[in-house]
């Protein structure tokens, strides 16, 4: 079978990155001007725009060839352009092959270029482009006398030089592809049709509400106005507009109020101080309202919604390194949590919508009352409702319940809580296991920690929501603002619940952190950091499986790196080193990849505090330890095992970069790249039986069917159906069917 490496130069006047390549390829000033391509490792060969499609092209497609690209969903826009207004061949779907997603499936940078760097490639990107993208590309000013309502561009006949540097640009793109194609492991058989499947997903696209949407951009706005006219009455016209945010902190602070920023948790615990000036505390409120970024969220769905309104090409094929989906353009993974009010509430949406689209925020107050009816919070709750069902058609979704608690719990042969995860779903009226976990650390029983009892939620949800990969009083401080438990009222009971060993542990442990301002000792009250404590203490005491994981999967990484190309294993995932890989082989056959993994040594070590005396020692890595014992800062006690580094893209950044694996960071990606693995598996069993899906989100899967069509008992229950390789995994599924789209 032959072999195709082929990348396309392009031009439109729709903002590729603002509104997605879909809606780009829509305008009717679209058009493909270059196409560079090699056939079986041969010279690159060029095409230009007004050029018939090359026979030797039109042959090897015919013939079945693979196609590949970088970034090939685009190419293949590209493809369907030249089939459409040129006669080129179409090359069937199947036929593509995707060098980004085969690189990011080895934990390699997804950009060309950074993935020519990582690889050390001998062709590289030309850095030529972006100049020549912006000149060739894109529209260009109106000239003097020519008509600026109409687009304009640099023609290639009037810069020929350039061109003649565009066309090299593509050829070279072509040959680092190439180059890098050749050098990636590719994408098992089963991987290869699962991006097949992503890219009929991102084709089929997510229907938006656009009316409702424009007219809720223009209430917000008209909210924005009148939150605008409040700030200046509550700040006796010091601050005029609600984004006048560094002359609100001057305001704030000239009332007596220490206020570093405007940034949304600093402004949400200021605001849960009782002692607030009644004034300050209005301004405040008025800046968290006005903050809201929903409409920001609508008008990127407005923006990227084709002309039959639905938005397409939202889902990234292994965007996270675990292999999960992650979103471009509109962030549909990131919705905002309705308030709880909201969901009290339950208005109905029908009247909402409605509501929305009459454009007058004073409506809102008036249908739902002054505080739920605010009207960007009320748009903001309401978020997930704008994606809709086409004409005849409704959504079902389903969300897998406790997932990843589950799947740590199976992995690790935590066998009392695989157990328990079977008895609830055969009997869903015994106590849930966020009752479990809160009587356990709690010292009580289900019969006190009931259903409604504040401690299932502030304990029980979010410590086995935070807990889970090795973390600490920071994961459970930073998940408990997620559901607004208020820590300090947790001191008195957790204290009250604690033996004498667990309450002495936690002191000590507070009292070491405090001395080096760690762990957020200068952010909670002492009282309130003990309780974090204590409860992470118990939580790792009832699930002593899933904290000895930790521990064994750490071990099983560095044996594997210090005897490359034996196998280890721990918590049901086998590992090994080989071709420059950390390789990690999950229960369901996929590997997850880790670049160039390296060993560090670590030393036990104390440091010298500010009043003169030696923390407790701790470990570091030996050579910063010896820099800073050489200053008398640092005591070396002796060595520990040596950490394993390895290269992977940042989530945040992401660039390539060098970062330790701990047992808890390789509890976490197992378990959630075995989740994804398990979602993966009810996609497909999904689509054959007619749901097709339109969306994943997480742990969700979201179809869109003919009204009428199957069941959502139907669909919880195939989506559920295990594979072979994940027997006696406790997992259930709930979820909804309706018009609009909501979270349950």
């Amino acid at each position: 079978m032959k072999h195709v490496e082929i990348d396309f130069e392009t031009r439109s006047d729709i903002d590729l990155r603002k509104c997605g390549a879909f809606v780009y390829f829509e305008s009717p000033h679209a058009r493909v001007l270059i196409g560079s391509y090699s056939i079986d490792g041969a010279p690159v060969r060029r095409w230009e725009h007004g050029q018939p499609c090359p026979p030797d092209l039109v042959a090897a497609i015919e013939d079945g060839a693979t196609v590949s690209a970088h970034n090939a969903g685009f190419e293949i826009l590209c493809f369907l352009w030249l089939h459409e207004h040129q006669n080129w061949p179409m090359p069937e779907f199947e036929q593509f092959r995707c060098t980004a997603a085969t690189a990011a499936a080895m934990a390699l940078p997804r950009d060309l270029a950074g993935l020519g760097a990582a690889l050390g490639l001998d062709v590289q990107k030309d850095k030529e482009g972006t100049r020549l993208i912006n000149k060739f590309s894109k529209p260009r000013r109106a000239r003097k006398g020519e008509d600026p309502t109409k687009v304009h561009w640099n023609e290639p006949e009037d810069h020929p030089e350039d061109f003649d540097l565009f066309k090299s640009y593509c050829d070279q793109d072509v040959r680092t592809e190439a180059a890098a194609d050749n050098r990636l492991v590719p994408l098992s058989d089963a991987e290869q049709r699962l991006w097949q499947l992503s890219e009929r997903i991102n084709r089929r696209g997510i229907r938006i509400d656009i009316n409702s949407a424009l007219s809720a951009i223009r209430m917000a706005e008209k909210a924005k106005a009148n939150l605008d006219r409040q700030m200046t009455v509550a700040t006796a016209g010091y601050v005029t507009a609600c984004s006048q945010v560094g002359r609100l902190v001057e305001w704030v602070q000239s009332q007596g109020v220490e206020l570093g920023s405007a940034a949304k948790a600093e402004v949400s615990d200021l605001l849960e101080f009782d002692d607030l000036p009644a004034d300050v505390r209005t301004a405040l409120e008025i800046r968290q309202e006005a903050a809201k970024t929903s409409v920001s969220k609508l008008k990127a769905m407005v923006a990227r919604a084709s002309a039959d309104g639905r938005v397409r090409g939202s889902f990234m094929f292994h965007g996270a390194s675990t292999g999960r989906w992650s979103n471009t353009g509109v962030n549909f993974a990131n919705m905002p949590r309705p308030r709880r009010e909201f969901d009290e509430e339950s208005p109905r949406l029908d009247v909402l919508f409605k509501a929305f689209r009459s454009e007058d925020p004073n409506l809102l107050p008036f249908l739902y009352g002054d505080n739920l009816g605010r009207p960007l919070h009320l748009i903001s709750d309401a978020i997930r409702g704008f994606i809709w069902s086409a004409p005849g058609y409704e959504l079902i979704q389903a969300d897998y319940s406790g997932i990843e608690g589950a799947v740590i719990a199976w992995l690790s042969d935590e066998h009392w809580k695989v157990k328990a995860l079977h008895d609830i779903i055969v009997d869903p009226s015994l106590p849930d296991m966020y009752r479990r976990t809160a009587a356990d650390i709690m010292n009580t029983t289900t019969d006190i920690i009931t259903k409604k009892h504040p401690l299932r939620q502030s304990v029980g949800k979010v410590s086995e929501l935070a807990l889970g990969f090795g973390g600490g009083v920071a994961a459970f401080y930073s998940m408990s603002r997620n559901y607004g438990v208020v820590l300090d009222e947790l001191y008195e009971p957790v204290w009250a619940a604690a033996d004498a060993d667990r309450r002495e542990r936690a002191v000590k442990r507070y009292e070491a952190c405090l001395k080096r301002s760690q762990a957020h000792t200068d952010t909670l009250s002492r009282e309130a950091w003990v309780a974090c404590e204590i409860i992470k203490l118990g939580w790792r005491a009832t699930n002593p499986a899933i904290a000895q994981s930790w521990r064994d999967l750490e071990g099983a990484v560095r044996e594997a790196v210090q005897q490359p190309g034996t196998v280890t294993g721990a918590a049901k995932v086998k590992y090994i080193v080989r071709k420059g890989f950390l390789w990690a082989l999950l229960p369901s056959g996929r590997c997850l990849a880790y670049g160039s993994p390296r060993l560090k040594d670590q030393v036990w070590a104390k440091i010298k505090l500010e009043d003169g005396s030696w923390s407790d020692a701790e470990v570091m890595d030996r050579d910063a330890a010896e820099k800073l014992e050489l200053r008398g800062k640092v005591r070396i006690e002796g060595s520990t095992s040596p950490k394993v580094t390895v290269l992977g893209v940042n989530s945040v950044t992401k660039k390539w970069r060098r970062f330790p694996l701990y047992g808890g960071l390789i509890a976490e990606n197992n378990t959630q790249a075995t989740a994804r693995d398990l979602l993966v598996n009810g996609m497909w069993k999904a689509e054959e039986k007619g749901y097709e899906i339109i969306a994943t989100v997480y742990d969700e899967i979201i179809a869109e069917v003919p009204r009428g069509f199957g069941s959502l008992d139907e669909f919880e229950s195939i989506i559920c159906e295990l594979p072979d390789w994940a027997d006696g995994l406790p997992l259930t599924a709930g979820g909804w069917r309706g018009k609009r789209y909501r979270k349950d």
